[in-house]
C-alpha cells in the first residue's frame, strides 16, 4: 500500500498530530522523532495533497509562516547545541512565555525582526501572539516583565553562531509603562550580552560545528532553507512537533488552501487581484478580488472548516465554517471587532481540504474523495450576527449536501473573463 492509499483510508482531520501518528504507523518507527526528513516531507505533502515545491514556496514566501517556523526551528537548534555540549536543555514547548530551561533558568527564544535590524543593532518583537490585537485594544498586547522568562535568547546569526542572552530585567520597556516589555525592541549586537552563556550558568567553551545549521546544495526545501539560512531538517522538525501544532493546523493550512485555489484560477486563466492595491475600503478584510465581465471588483474571503464543530452523520452531515477574524473581540467596534462587516466582501469561498472532503463524501455518498473542493457562498446567504446585524456571524453551519449548490465547478469558472 502506498503512503497516499494509506492516508486516504486512515486520515480524518489532517492535523499535524494525526499526520505524525499515521506516519509512524506507516513507516513502522517508534516515534515522530525517528522519521527521516524525507518521510516527514512526504507525509505533509500527501496529507495536504500538495507538491513539495508548493509547500516550500508557501513557507518561504509568506512571512507569517516563515516567521513562525523560523522561531520554533531556532529553539530546536539551540537545544541541539546544548545537547552536543552535554548540557541539559528542557524543551517546555508550545507558544507560552517559556520555550526552554537550562540550569534552572527559563528562556524565551526569539529570532530577529529583520526590518528593525542593521549592521550594529538587532531587533526583536516580544508582544503576545494571542489576545489583544494591538496596544489600542489593551496593554495586555505586551508582555509584563513579571510574566516573561528569566532570559531572552535572541538569535543574531547561525554562521557564526551568535546569540544575545539578556536578563528580563535588562530588557527595554514600553516608554510609558515600566512593567511592560517593549516590542519591537532594539539591542546592540556587540555588547556584554553577545554569547553570554555564563549568564545561564554555562562557563565552559561551547563546541558549535557550522555543519549543524549550514544548508547543503541538495535541501528538501531549498527556498525555505535559504530564507532561514538553516537546514530543512530543522524546519520539518519544527512543523512536526505536536506542541507546535499551530504552525500547521492554524497557519500553514490556511496558506495552502489559498495557494491551491490560486492554482485553480491560474489553470483556468482567471486573473486574481490583490485587494490592498485597488484602493478599496477595508481592503484588508478580503483575501482576493476577481473582475467580473463588467470589469467590476468582486471581493472574496477564503475560509476553512472548524473540524470539532462539524457533524458527520450520513446525509445529515453538517459543515462548520468560522467566519471571523483570528483576533479581536465580539463587538461592533470600528477597528477592534473580530466580526466581519456584511459589506467587507461579496462572497466567502469555503475551502474543504482532502481529509474533510473524504470524510464527508464517505458519510454522504459512500465513496472516497480525497481532493480539494471549494464552495463560493454569497455574503447575502450568510448568517448575520443577531446583536450586530451589519456584521457576519462568527460561524456558518450548513448541511454538506446543501453546500453542493455553491461548488466551484466548470460552470462557475465560466462566469469569469479569461486573460
Amino acid at each position: 500500500m502506498t503512503l497516499k492509499e494509506y492516508f486516504v483510508e486512515n486520515i480524518k482531520t489532517g492535523r499535524i498530530g494525526e499526520i505524525g501518528q499515521k506516519a509512524i504507523a506507516y513507516y513502522n518507527v517508534p516515534k515522530v522523532e525517528d522519521l527521516s526528513a524525507q518521510q516527514k516531507l512526504d507525509s505533509l505533502c500527501t496529507a495536504a495533497d500538495v507538491s513539495s515545491a508548493l509547500l516550500d514556496e508557501i513557507i518561504s514566501s509568506n512571512s507569517p509562516v516563515l516567521r513562525t517556523v523560523k522561531g520554533h526551528a531556532f529553539e530546536i537548534v539551540f537545544s541541539k547545541i546544548m545537547n552536543i555540549n552535554g548540557i541539559v536543555c528542557d524543551d517546555i514547548g508550545g507558544d507560552g512565555d517559556v520555550d526552554l530551561k537550562v540550569n534552572g533558568n527559563t528562556l524565551q527564544c526569539k529570532t530577529p525582526y529583520v526590518a528593525g535590524c542593521d549592521a550594529t543593532t538587532v531587533s526583536y518583537k516580544t508582544h503576545k501572539t494571542h489576545g489583544a490585537k494591538s496596544e489600542l485594544e489593551s496593554m495586555n498586547y505586551y508582555h509584563q516583565v513579571s510574566d516573561f522568562a528569566d532570559y531572552l535568547v535572541g538569535l543574531v546569526s547561525y554562521e557564526p553562531f551568535q546569540v544575545l542572552i539578556v536578563p528580563k530585567n535588562d530588557l527595554p520597556r514600553v516608554p510609558y509603562s515600566n512593567v511592560h516589555i517593549a516590542s519591537p525592541m532594539y539591542l546592540p549586537i556587540n555588547g556584554s550580552y553577545l554569547n553570554a552563556f555564563d549568564k545561564i550558568g554555562i562557563t565552559k567553551k561551547l563546541s558549535i560545528p557550522s555543519t549543524i545549521t549550514t544548508p547543503s546544495a541538495s535541501e528538501l526545501l531549498p527556498k525555505s532553507a535559504k530564507a532561514m539560512e538553516l537546514k530543512s531538517e530543522y524546519i520539518l522538525e519544527a512543523i512536526f512537533r505536536i506542541e507546535n501544532f499551530r504552525i500547521w493546523d492554524m497557519n500553514m493550512r490556511g496558506f495552502i488552501r489559498e495557494a491551491i485555489l490560486n492554482q485553480v484560477f491560474a489553470d483556468n486563466r482567471i486573473k486574481v487581484y490583490d485587494p490592498t492595491k485597488l484602493g478599496l475600503e477595508r481592503a484588508d478584510k478580503a483575501d482576493l478580488v476577481l473582475k467580473d465581465k463588467q470589469n467590476r471588483n468582486v471581493r472574496f474571503q477564503i475560509k476553512g472548516l472548524t473540524y470539532k464543530s462539524c457533524v458527520f452523520n450520513g446525509t445529515d452531515s453538517i459543515i462548520d465554517c468560522e467566519t471571523q477574524l483570528s483576533r479581536g473581540r465580539i463587538n461592533d467596534h470600528a477597528t477592534q471587532s473580530r466580526l466581519y462587516m456584511t459589506t467587507d466582501f461579496e462572497y466567502v469561498i469555503i475551502a474543504i481540504d482532502p481529509a474533510y472532503s473524504n470524510q464527508f463524501s464517505r458519510e454522504c455518498y459512500k465513496k472516497n474523495d480525497y481532493n480539494w473542493h471549494f464552495y463560493c457562498v454569497p455574503t447575502a446567504d450568510l448568517r448575520k450576527h443577531p446583536g450586530y446585524p451589519r456584521r457576519v456571524f462568527s460561524h456558518q453551519r450548513l448541511k454538506y449536501t446543501a453546500l453542493q449548490k455553491y461548488l466551484i465547478d466548470s460552470e462557475w469558472i465560466g462566469l469569469w473573463p479569461k486573460f
